[in-house]
């Protein structure tokens, strides 16, 4: 099976606003057919920061791409997530930065993210591809 990406909160805001680093990511999964996984909590949070109508609609034209699949939040994903977030250091991760992370550990994915940070703090080992 082909790897795939798992975009999280910045990186879906970098899709939404149209940044040329993630213009050319998207090209190129839809190119190569990588699949890209997106947390469920990561496009609330993505949704929330975005208030230009035509961001938003990009990122909806996204999660319908056929490449793209939103990773639903049911009871073993939130308990695995919050397992993570009760040994993270420091404990104020989020709820979707931690997904991300669970997600990534799960199916040995790299995270595409501007935010490092928060998912090595809920886990160190997770591979990160970052944004500028």
């Amino acid at each position: 099976m082909i790897g795939g990406r798992i975009l999280d909160t910045s990186a879906l805001v970098q899709a939404a606003r149209g940044t040329p680093y993630m213009q050319a990511l998207l090209y190129i999964s839809h190119e190569h057919l990588i699949p890209l996984l997106i947390p469920a909590p990561c496009l609330a949070d993505a949704l929330a920061r975005l208030v230009d109508p035509e961001q938003q609609a990009r990122l909806f034209d996204l999660v319908r791409s056929p490449i793209a699949s939103v990773a639903q939040f049911g009871p073993a994903e939130a308990t695995g997530t919050g397992l993570l977030r009760a040994g993270a250091l420091p404990t104020r991760a989020s709820i979707s930065a931690a997904h991300a992370a669970y997600l990534a550990a799960d199916r040995g994915w790299p995270v595409v993210s501007s935010r490092p940070g928060p998912l090595r703090a809920v886990h160190p080992d997770v591979e990160i591809e970052p944004l500028p």
